[in-house]
Protein backbone atom coordinates (compact mmCIF):
# COMPACT_ATOMS: atom_id res chain seq x y z
CA UNK A 1 0.00 0.00 0.00
CA UNK A 2 1.08 3.14 -0.88
CA UNK A 3 0.44 6.23 1.30
CA UNK A 4 -1.22 9.82 -0.62
CA UNK A 5 -1.58 13.43 -0.03
CA UNK A 6 -4.16 14.82 -1.27
CA UNK A 7 -5.64 18.35 -1.79
CA UNK A 8 -9.46 19.03 -3.39
CA UNK A 9 -12.93 20.29 -3.13
CA UNK A 10 -16.40 18.23 -1.73
CA UNK A 11 -19.87 18.56 -2.89
CA UNK A 12 -20.36 21.96 -0.84
CA UNK A 13 -16.63 23.36 -2.25
CA UNK A 14 -15.11 23.54 1.33
CA UNK A 15 -11.59 22.46 0.64
CA UNK A 16 -10.39 19.25 1.74
CA UNK A 17 -6.67 18.30 2.67
CA UNK A 18 -5.69 14.77 3.56
CA UNK A 19 -3.99 11.56 3.17
CA UNK A 20 -5.28 7.94 2.63
CA UNK A 21 -3.63 4.61 1.52
CA UNK A 22 -4.19 2.91 -1.94
CA UNK A 23 -2.55 0.53 -4.09
CA UNK A 24 -2.17 2.89 -6.95
CA UNK A 25 -2.99 6.29 -8.45
CA UNK A 26 -5.79 4.79 -10.02
CA UNK A 27 -7.28 3.33 -7.01
CA UNK A 28 -6.59 6.55 -4.49
CA UNK A 29 -8.14 8.45 -7.41
CA UNK A 30 -10.99 6.35 -7.41
CA UNK A 31 -11.45 6.12 -3.65
CA UNK A 32 -11.62 10.15 -3.26
CA UNK A 33 -14.23 10.47 -5.96
CA UNK A 34 -16.28 7.80 -4.70
CA UNK A 35 -16.09 10.28 -1.64
CA UNK A 36 -17.31 13.27 -3.67
CA UNK A 37 -14.28 14.77 -3.55
CA UNK A 38 -12.70 16.83 -6.89
CA UNK A 39 -9.38 16.46 -6.70
CA UNK A 40 -6.97 18.69 -7.40
CA UNK A 41 -3.50 17.63 -6.50
CA UNK A 42 -2.74 13.78 -5.50
CA UNK A 43 0.63 12.45 -4.60
CA UNK A 44 2.63 10.45 -2.80
CA UNK A 45 2.83 11.64 0.95
CA UNK A 46 6.58 10.94 0.43
CA UNK A 47 8.26 12.98 -2.57
CA UNK A 48 10.05 10.43 -4.69
CA UNK A 49 12.90 12.98 -6.14
CA UNK A 50 14.50 10.06 -8.42
CA UNK A 51 11.47 10.21 -10.28
CA UNK A 52 11.03 14.19 -10.44
CA UNK A 53 14.65 14.18 -11.70
CA UNK A 54 13.89 11.91 -14.22
CA UNK A 55 10.63 14.05 -15.38
CA UNK A 56 12.67 17.24 -15.54
CA UNK A 57 15.25 15.08 -17.98
CA UNK A 58 12.52 14.77 -19.55
CA UNK A 59 11.02 17.63 -19.80
CA UNK A 60 14.65 19.17 -20.99
CA UNK A 61 14.50 16.59 -23.46
CA UNK A 62 11.17 17.59 -25.20
CA UNK A 63 12.25 20.57 -25.65
CA UNK A 64 10.04 23.97 -24.72
CA UNK A 65 7.69 23.73 -27.66
CA UNK A 66 6.83 20.07 -27.40
CA UNK A 67 4.01 20.55 -25.06
CA UNK A 68 2.35 23.28 -27.73
CA UNK A 69 2.87 21.44 -30.61
CA UNK A 70 1.39 18.41 -28.94
CA UNK A 71 -1.61 20.05 -28.03
CA UNK A 72 -1.98 21.82 -31.40
CA UNK A 73 -1.84 18.18 -33.05
CA UNK A 74 -4.38 17.21 -30.25
CA UNK A 75 -6.77 19.96 -31.09
CA UNK A 76 -6.61 19.01 -34.86
CA UNK A 77 -7.44 15.35 -34.77
CA UNK A 78 -10.07 15.59 -31.87
CA UNK A 79 -12.03 17.44 -34.67
CA UNK A 80 -12.22 14.14 -36.49
CA UNK A 81 -11.48 11.70 -33.92
CA UNK A 82 -11.92 10.48 -30.32
CA UNK A 83 -9.49 11.16 -27.40
CA UNK A 84 -8.21 7.69 -27.41
CA UNK A 85 -7.67 7.45 -31.40
CA UNK A 86 -6.07 10.97 -31.45
CA UNK A 87 -3.78 9.58 -28.76
CA UNK A 88 -2.77 6.15 -30.44
CA UNK A 89 -2.26 8.32 -33.78
CA UNK A 90 -0.07 10.78 -31.67
CA UNK A 91 1.92 7.98 -30.16
CA UNK A 92 2.71 6.09 -33.60
CA UNK A 93 4.01 9.44 -35.26
CA UNK A 94 6.17 9.57 -31.82
CA UNK A 95 7.52 6.43 -32.53
CA UNK A 96 11.53 6.61 -31.66
CA UNK A 97 11.37 9.91 -30.43
CA UNK A 98 11.71 10.69 -26.35
CA UNK A 99 8.06 10.91 -25.66
CA UNK A 100 6.76 7.76 -26.92
CA UNK A 101 6.90 5.85 -23.57
CA UNK A 102 4.97 8.50 -21.97
CA UNK A 103 2.68 8.78 -24.88
CA UNK A 104 1.92 5.26 -24.53
CA UNK A 105 1.08 5.88 -21.06
CA UNK A 106 -0.97 8.23 -21.50
CA UNK A 107 -2.91 5.98 -24.09
CA UNK A 108 -3.15 3.23 -21.35
CA UNK A 109 -4.53 5.05 -19.10
CA UNK A 110 -7.49 6.87 -20.92
CA UNK A 111 -7.98 3.18 -22.93
CA UNK A 112 -8.49 1.72 -18.81
CA UNK A 113 -11.44 4.56 -18.61
CA UNK A 114 -8.90 6.84 -16.67
CA UNK A 115 -9.78 10.55 -17.24
CA UNK A 116 -7.16 12.48 -19.25
CA UNK A 117 -6.70 15.10 -16.87
CA UNK A 118 -6.01 12.73 -14.01
CA UNK A 119 -3.92 10.44 -16.47
CA UNK A 120 -1.69 14.14 -17.01
CA UNK A 121 -1.27 14.50 -13.24
CA UNK A 122 1.26 11.61 -13.73
CA UNK A 123 3.81 14.07 -15.44
CA UNK A 124 2.87 17.43 -13.48
CA UNK A 125 6.01 18.45 -14.25
CA UNK A 126 5.64 18.58 -17.71
CA UNK A 127 1.97 19.19 -17.68
CA UNK A 128 1.68 22.77 -15.17
CA UNK A 129 -1.20 22.76 -12.99
CA UNK A 130 -3.23 25.47 -15.41
CA UNK A 131 -2.71 22.74 -18.59
CA UNK A 132 -4.23 19.81 -16.33
CA UNK A 133 -7.02 21.90 -14.76
CA UNK A 134 -7.75 23.48 -18.22
CA UNK A 135 -8.52 19.60 -19.98
CA UNK A 136 -10.39 19.00 -16.72
CA UNK A 137 -12.97 21.57 -17.22
CA UNK A 138 -13.41 20.50 -21.29
CA UNK A 139 -13.74 16.82 -20.16
CA UNK A 140 -17.14 18.43 -17.82
CA UNK A 141 -18.35 21.13 -20.26
CA UNK A 142 -17.20 18.33 -23.61
CA UNK A 143 -15.29 21.22 -25.60
CA UNK A 144 -11.85 19.56 -25.62
CA UNK A 145 -11.27 20.03 -29.21
CA UNK A 146 -11.97 24.02 -28.36
CA UNK A 147 -9.74 23.85 -24.66
CA UNK A 148 -6.81 22.06 -26.61
CA UNK A 149 -6.94 24.60 -29.02
CA UNK A 150 -6.57 27.47 -26.46
CA UNK A 151 -3.68 25.64 -24.34
CA UNK A 152 -2.39 25.22 -27.50
CA UNK A 153 -2.46 29.06 -28.56
CA UNK A 154 -1.37 29.86 -24.80
CA UNK A 155 1.88 27.79 -24.61
CA UNK A 156 3.04 29.11 -28.12
CA UNK A 157 2.44 32.79 -26.68
CA UNK A 158 4.85 32.26 -23.18
CA UNK A 159 7.51 30.71 -25.72
CA UNK A 160 7.13 33.65 -28.05
CA UNK A 161 7.91 35.36 -24.89
CA UNK A 162 10.46 33.40 -23.95
CA UNK A 163 12.33 33.56 -26.66
CA UNK A 164 12.55 37.32 -26.93
CA UNK A 165 13.64 37.28 -23.33
CA UNK A 166 16.89 35.24 -24.28
CA UNK A 167 17.38 36.40 -27.20
CA UNK A 168 17.41 40.03 -25.46
CA UNK A 169 20.34 38.71 -23.27
CA UNK A 170 22.33 36.93 -25.61
CA UNK A 171 24.53 39.61 -26.71
CA UNK A 172 25.11 41.06 -23.51
CA UNK A 173 26.26 37.69 -21.84
CA UNK A 174 28.44 37.28 -24.72
CA UNK A 175 30.09 40.56 -23.95
CA UNK A 176 30.49 39.13 -20.14
CA UNK A 177 31.53 36.06 -20.55
CA UNK A 178 33.89 37.51 -23.17
CA UNK A 179 34.89 39.84 -20.67
CA UNK A 180 35.27 36.99 -18.01
CA UNK A 181 37.81 35.17 -20.16
CA UNK A 182 39.76 38.18 -20.77
CA UNK A 183 40.29 38.39 -17.15
CA UNK A 184 41.30 34.85 -16.84
CA UNK A 185 43.77 34.83 -19.52
CA UNK A 186 45.58 37.92 -18.32
CA UNK A 187 45.38 37.26 -14.26
CA UNK A 188 46.70 33.79 -15.28
CA UNK A 189 49.89 34.59 -18.07
CA UNK A 190 49.91 38.44 -18.10
CA UNK A 191 49.84 39.95 -14.80
CA UNK A 192 52.34 37.10 -13.45
CA UNK A 193 55.50 38.57 -15.33
CA UNK A 194 54.73 41.42 -13.85
CA UNK A 195 54.73 39.98 -10.09
CA UNK A 196 58.03 38.01 -11.71
CA UNK A 197 59.47 41.06 -12.71
CA UNK A 198 59.04 42.97 -9.49
CA UNK A 199 60.25 40.31 -7.32
CA UNK A 200 63.71 40.12 -8.98
CA UNK A 201 64.02 43.69 -8.43
CA UNK A 202 62.64 44.27 -5.26
CA UNK A 203 59.54 46.50 -5.99
CA UNK A 204 56.01 45.83 -4.92
CA UNK A 205 53.05 45.64 -6.87
CA UNK A 206 50.47 47.68 -7.00
CA UNK A 207 47.26 47.25 -4.41
CA UNK A 208 44.77 46.23 -7.48
CA UNK A 209 47.70 44.33 -9.54
CA UNK A 210 48.45 41.72 -6.01
CA UNK A 211 44.54 41.52 -5.42
CA UNK A 212 43.75 40.30 -8.90
CA UNK A 213 46.85 38.00 -8.78
CA UNK A 214 45.71 36.66 -5.34
CA UNK A 215 42.35 35.78 -6.35
CA UNK A 216 43.62 34.53 -9.58
CA UNK A 217 45.50 32.06 -7.26
CA UNK A 218 42.88 31.17 -4.78
CA UNK A 219 40.60 30.27 -7.72
CA UNK A 220 43.65 27.87 -9.48
CA UNK A 221 43.54 26.14 -6.00
CA UNK A 222 40.33 25.71 -5.04
CA UNK A 223 38.49 25.82 -7.92
CA UNK A 224 37.53 22.09 -7.80
CA UNK A 225 35.87 22.66 -4.18
CA UNK A 226 34.55 26.33 -5.08
CA UNK A 227 32.69 24.17 -7.90
CA UNK A 228 31.48 21.66 -5.40
CA UNK A 229 29.89 24.39 -3.34
CA UNK A 230 28.52 26.34 -5.57
CA UNK A 231 26.73 22.80 -6.97
CA UNK A 232 25.44 21.97 -3.45
CA UNK A 233 24.40 25.50 -3.01
CA UNK A 234 22.55 25.64 -6.15
CA UNK A 235 20.95 22.12 -4.98
CA UNK A 236 20.30 23.12 -2.16
CA UNK A 237 18.33 26.37 -2.67
CA UNK A 238 16.28 24.45 -5.82
CA UNK A 239 14.88 22.03 -2.99
CA UNK A 240 14.71 24.97 -0.29
CA UNK A 241 11.96 26.62 -2.88
CA UNK A 242 10.30 23.26 -3.21
CA UNK A 243 10.23 22.67 0.40
CA UNK A 244 10.50 25.73 2.40
CA UNK A 245 7.38 27.70 2.31
CA UNK A 246 8.90 30.79 3.52
CA UNK A 247 11.72 30.84 0.86
CA UNK A 248 9.42 30.27 -1.90
CA UNK A 249 7.34 33.16 -0.48
CA UNK A 250 9.82 35.34 -0.61
CA UNK A 251 11.80 34.19 -3.72
CA UNK A 252 7.82 35.00 -5.90
CA UNK A 253 6.99 38.28 -4.55
CA UNK A 254 10.97 39.80 -5.46
CA UNK A 255 9.79 38.13 -8.91
CA UNK A 256 6.58 40.20 -9.12
CA UNK A 257 8.79 43.13 -8.96
CA UNK A 258 10.03 42.73 -12.60
CA UNK A 259 7.70 44.46 -14.25
CA UNK A 260 8.11 41.87 -17.38
CA UNK A 261 7.50 38.70 -14.98
CA UNK A 262 4.73 40.77 -13.00
CA UNK A 263 2.51 41.50 -16.56
CA UNK A 264 2.93 38.07 -17.62
CA UNK A 265 1.60 37.12 -14.62
CA UNK A 266 -1.25 39.22 -14.86
CA UNK A 267 -2.12 38.27 -18.51
CA UNK A 268 -1.85 34.48 -17.58
CA UNK A 269 -4.11 35.55 -14.74
CA UNK A 270 -7.00 37.33 -17.15
CA UNK A 271 -6.13 34.53 -19.68
CA UNK A 272 -7.21 32.10 -16.99
CA UNK A 273 -10.15 33.73 -15.34
CA UNK A 274 -11.64 34.70 -18.48
CA UNK A 275 -11.16 31.17 -19.84
CA UNK A 276 -13.15 29.50 -16.65
CA UNK A 277 -15.75 31.76 -16.40
CA UNK A 278 -16.51 31.72 -20.60
CA UNK A 279 -16.50 27.46 -19.91
CA UNK A 280 -19.30 28.28 -17.26
CA UNK A 281 -17.25 28.13 -13.91
CA UNK A 282 -18.18 30.68 -10.98
CA UNK A 283 -16.20 33.11 -10.23
CA UNK A 284 -15.54 32.02 -7.04
CA UNK A 285 -14.82 28.81 -8.21
CA UNK A 286 -12.39 30.19 -10.63
CA UNK A 287 -10.17 31.54 -8.52
CA UNK A 288 -10.27 28.56 -6.30
CA UNK A 289 -8.89 26.88 -9.63
CA UNK A 290 -6.17 29.38 -10.56
CA UNK A 291 -5.32 29.28 -6.89
CA UNK A 292 -4.48 25.77 -7.23
CA UNK A 293 -2.69 26.10 -10.60
CA UNK A 294 -0.24 28.81 -10.14
CA UNK A 295 3.36 28.69 -9.68
CA UNK A 296 3.59 32.05 -7.77
CA UNK A 297 3.08 31.41 -4.24
CA UNK A 298 3.17 35.16 -3.53
CA UNK A 299 0.29 35.44 -6.32
CA UNK A 300 -1.39 32.55 -4.36
CA UNK A 301 -1.57 34.76 -1.44
CA UNK A 302 -3.48 37.73 -2.86
CA UNK A 303 -5.86 35.81 -4.95
CA UNK A 304 -6.71 33.57 -2.06
CA UNK A 305 -7.75 36.77 -0.05
CA UNK A 306 -9.74 37.92 -3.03
CA UNK A 307 -11.49 34.67 -3.52
CA UNK A 308 -12.27 35.01 0.55
CA UNK A 309 -13.61 38.72 0.07
CA UNK A 310 -15.79 37.59 -2.81
CA UNK A 311 -17.60 34.57 -0.75
CA UNK A 312 -18.65 37.37 1.89
CA UNK A 313 -20.27 39.17 -1.13
CA UNK A 314 -17.77 42.16 -1.84
CA UNK A 315 -17.26 42.96 -5.38
CA UNK A 316 -14.52 42.02 -7.18
CA UNK A 317 -12.68 45.02 -8.35
CA UNK A 318 -13.43 46.38 -4.98
CA UNK A 319 -11.23 43.33 -3.48
CA UNK A 320 -8.89 43.99 -6.38
CA UNK A 321 -8.16 47.26 -5.64
CA UNK A 322 -7.70 46.68 -1.99
CA UNK A 323 -5.47 43.49 -2.31
CA UNK A 324 -3.33 44.49 -4.93
CA UNK A 325 -2.19 47.74 -3.53
CA UNK A 326 -0.34 48.99 -7.13
CA UNK A 327 -2.67 47.48 -9.60
CA UNK A 328 -2.47 49.36 -12.64
CA UNK A 329 -5.80 51.85 -13.11
CA UNK A 330 -6.10 51.24 -16.38
CA UNK A 331 -6.76 47.40 -15.29
CA UNK A 332 -9.31 48.09 -13.05
CA UNK A 333 -11.33 50.61 -14.94
CA UNK A 334 -12.20 47.86 -17.73
CA UNK A 335 -12.69 45.03 -14.82
CA UNK A 336 -14.84 48.01 -13.09
CA UNK A 337 -16.93 48.52 -16.46
CA UNK A 338 -16.95 44.86 -17.28
CA UNK A 339 -19.04 44.64 -13.83
CA UNK A 340 -21.31 47.35 -14.39
CA UNK A 341 -22.23 46.54 -18.06
CA UNK A 342 -22.43 42.68 -17.77
CA UNK A 343 -19.55 42.20 -20.11
CA UNK A 344 -16.72 41.16 -17.68
CA UNK A 345 -15.00 38.28 -19.73
CA UNK A 346 -14.77 40.38 -22.55
CA UNK A 347 -13.38 43.36 -20.52
CA UNK A 348 -10.81 40.47 -19.28
CA UNK A 349 -10.54 39.91 -22.69
CA UNK A 350 -9.07 43.40 -23.20
CA UNK A 351 -6.67 43.65 -19.87
CA UNK A 352 -4.86 40.60 -21.37
CA UNK A 353 -4.64 42.38 -24.57
CA UNK A 354 -3.26 45.30 -22.76
CA UNK A 355 -0.93 42.96 -20.85
CA UNK A 356 0.17 41.51 -24.46
CA UNK A 357 1.01 44.94 -25.26
CA UNK A 358 2.24 46.11 -22.12
CA UNK A 359 4.80 42.67 -21.78
CA UNK A 360 6.08 43.86 -26.07
CA UNK A 361 6.62 47.11 -24.87
CA UNK A 362 8.93 45.83 -22.27
CA UNK A 363 10.78 43.39 -24.69
CA UNK A 364 11.51 46.19 -27.26
CA UNK A 365 13.18 47.72 -24.66
CA UNK A 366 15.01 44.77 -22.83
CA UNK A 367 17.65 44.39 -25.16
CA UNK A 368 19.47 48.01 -25.06
CA UNK A 369 18.97 47.95 -21.29
CA UNK A 370 20.42 44.39 -21.42
CA UNK A 371 23.34 45.81 -23.97
CA UNK A 372 23.66 48.86 -21.76
CA UNK A 373 24.48 46.64 -18.47
CA UNK A 374 25.98 44.30 -20.15
CA UNK A 375 28.66 46.28 -21.59
CA UNK A 376 28.87 48.36 -18.48
CA UNK A 377 29.97 45.03 -16.17
CA UNK A 378 32.40 44.43 -18.89
CA UNK A 379 33.92 47.66 -18.95
CA UNK A 380 34.43 47.47 -15.12
CA UNK A 381 36.02 44.00 -15.30
CA UNK A 382 38.09 45.19 -18.50
CA UNK A 383 38.85 48.52 -16.58
CA UNK A 384 40.17 46.76 -13.63
CA UNK A 385 42.28 44.49 -15.68
CA UNK A 386 43.89 47.93 -17.54
CA UNK A 387 44.67 49.79 -14.19
CA UNK A 388 46.35 46.19 -12.59
CA UNK A 389 48.49 46.05 -15.60
CA UNK A 390 48.90 50.12 -16.84
CA UNK A 391 49.93 51.23 -13.01
CA UNK A 392 52.59 48.21 -13.02
CA UNK A 393 54.43 49.82 -16.17
CA UNK A 394 53.94 53.02 -14.93
CA UNK A 395 55.75 52.10 -11.62
CA UNK A 396 58.62 50.45 -13.11
CA UNK A 397 60.96 54.10 -13.48
CA UNK A 398 60.64 53.92 -9.55
CA UNK A 399 62.93 50.33 -9.68
CA UNK A 400 65.69 51.91 -11.80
Amino acid sequence: MIKFKYRGYDAESVAQVGTLEAEDYADAYAALQYQGIVVISLAPAKTDYLKLFLDYVLKLKLGRRWCSVFFRELSVMLRVMTLHESLQTLTKAAEGHVSEKMLQELVKSVEYGERFSYALRKYAVIFDGDIIQSIEVGEQSGKMQEITLKIANQLERNYTTGRKVQGAMRYPMFVFLAAIIAAVVMINVTLPVFESFYSENGGKLPLITLSLLSGGRFLNEYLFLIFIFALVGAVSLVVAYHEVEHIRYSIDKLKLEMKILREIELRNFFSRLGFLLESGVTLNESLKLIVDSSKNSHMCYLLNKIQVSIEQGDRFSDTLKRVFKDFPSLYLGLIVTGESSGNFVEMLRQCESIADFEIDEVLKELPTKAEIYGTLAAGIIVGALVFAMVLPILSMTDLF
